[in-house]
């Protein structure tokens, strides 16, 4: 009995349209994160937006005042709390990130 032959491929490989948000620096994760969202959040609880009292540690998102993909640091100086959405109501933090998003 002899060998199969293969056939070619038929289709080539698509590169990708998806593109990565990148940054210059590597983001803080885990536990130093962590950290940080304990400071901010004992130095003022309220969500600087609208000024409504955060609960800790779930009733709040730490937010980029500049995005990092428009050239922002990811450091304590630009971030600051901001409230999440509750009973179908949007919070700050997904309001600014829509209008982040925007070009």
């Amino acid at each position: 009995m002899g060998r199969l032959q293969t056939l070619k491929p038929l289709l080539s490989a698509v590169p990708s349209r998806v593109s990565v948000a990148t940054t210059k620096e590597v983001r803080m994760s885990g536990s130093a994160l962590q950290s940080r969202r304990l400071r901010l959040w004992t130095k003022n609880p309220c969500c600087a937006l609208c000024g409504r009292l955060t609960q800790y540690p779930y009733g709040f998102e730490l937010d980029h005042v500049v995005p990092l993909h428009k050239g922002g640091s990811d450091t304590e100086e630009n971030c600051q709390i901001l409230c999440v959405d509750q009973d179908d109501i949007p919070g700050c933090h997904s309001i600014k990130t829509r209008e982040d998003m925007k070009p």
